[in-house]
């Protein structure tokens, strides 16, 4: 019964520090700080059971071991699932495709932002969209749609001016 507790103890530890980790980068700071109080109590109660008795009982240091890997795992998990955040989204595509791509997004009331580039093949477009994390996936699906484009995604710290469709783009059927 310890083994479970000191694996299920530090498997939430882990994971509310790496999505701590994960939201501390992205400029957060009142959910980190709490979520940091959180995981110090659960840290000293956890480590306190193991060390007291590891000489007599070696398997709580394997059990509090085990419980760290999947807590990373965890943590990156439930981070993907919330998928927090903004992301850009930069298209570079042939410039017929690249205006279908703009003239959809901004009917979805999306901000689209265009550029005249060049790439190996002659002239393109760059189209740059700032999209919720959690839409990264379906505005993939959009893109599919089209041939030959070059998609790159980042995530975005902060976004000083602008706004951005805080729902998700429910008029796409994928």
């Amino acid at each position: 019964m310890i083994y479970i507790f000191i694996f299920l103890a530090k498997l939430c530890e882990v994971a509310i520090s790496t999505l701590r980790y994960v939201l501390t980068a992205k400029g957060s700071k009142y959910i980190p700080a709490a979520l940091a109080g959180v995981e110090i109590t659960i840290w000293i109660i956890v480590t306190s059971t193991v060390l007291s008795k590891i000489s007599e009982d070696p398997l709580r240091a394997v059990a509090l071991g085990l419980a760290f890997v999947a807590g990373v795992f965890l943590g990156i998990i439930i981070e993907n699932k919330l998928a927090l955040g903004l992301a850009q989204i930069e298209i570079i595509a042939e410039y017929e495709a690249a205006r279908q791509i703009t003239d959809k997004f901004r009917g979805y009331g999306y901000g689209v932002t265009t550029f005249d580039c060049e790439g190996l093949d002659g002239k393109k477009l760059s189209v740059v969209l700032k999209v919720q994390r959690k839409d990264v996936k379906k505005t993939m699906g959009v893109l599919k749609e089209y041939k030959n484009v070059f998609v790159t995604v980042t995530d975005i710290r902060t976004l000083s001016i602008g706004n951005i469709e805080r729902r998700v783009l429910s008029q796409i059927k994928k």
